[in-house]
């Protein structure tokens, strides 16, 4: 396939010479492969190959996702929405001290209302237990 055949419309995409990510006037992948060579054939395939799936319907190499979404668990769930709210509690600590806007209340009602007040008033031993029996390190110590 020559140079002549491919569309302009899809030339500066997909010529064997540059790297389809810059587009119009993107660096060279590498130094044209002499004609006959075993780099322009399979290059000239390669392009071949996209001009004729450019435009067409169907599914692409790349589109699906190549192993299917990890479902969080019901600890990790639970982990998350105390960090979500534990953080936004100490944002809007930090904004009445230091000025600012509030961030947006993405942690639920519970969260919010119930588990912040009940954590903050905690002392440090009983939530140091809650926190290593909570977290993924087990059987670390700091002594």
């Amino acid at each position: 396939m020559s140079d002549q055949e491919i569309p302009e419309s899809v030339k500066d995409y997909f010529g064997y010479d540059k790297v389809s990510i810059f587009g119009d006037g993107g660096m060279p992948a590498a130094p044209p492969a002499p004609p006959g060579s075993t780099g322009r054939k399979a290059g000239d395939v390669a392009v071949a190959d996209a001009v004729s799936k450019a435009g067409t319907p169907g599914i692409r190499p790349g589109a699906l996702a190549t192993k299917r979404a990890v479902h969080p668990t019901f600890n990790s769930k639970m982990r998350s929405a105390t960090e979500q709210a534990l953080f936004e509690a100490s944002m809007k600590r930090s904004v009445k001290a230091n000025g600012g806007t509030a961030p947006y209340p993405a942690a639920g009602v519970f969260w919010r209302g119930i588990f912040v007040p009940v954590w903050s008033v905690v002392p440090w031993a009983i939530k140091r237990r809650f926190v290593n029996a909570a977290s993924g390190v087990k059987g670390y110590s700091s002594r």
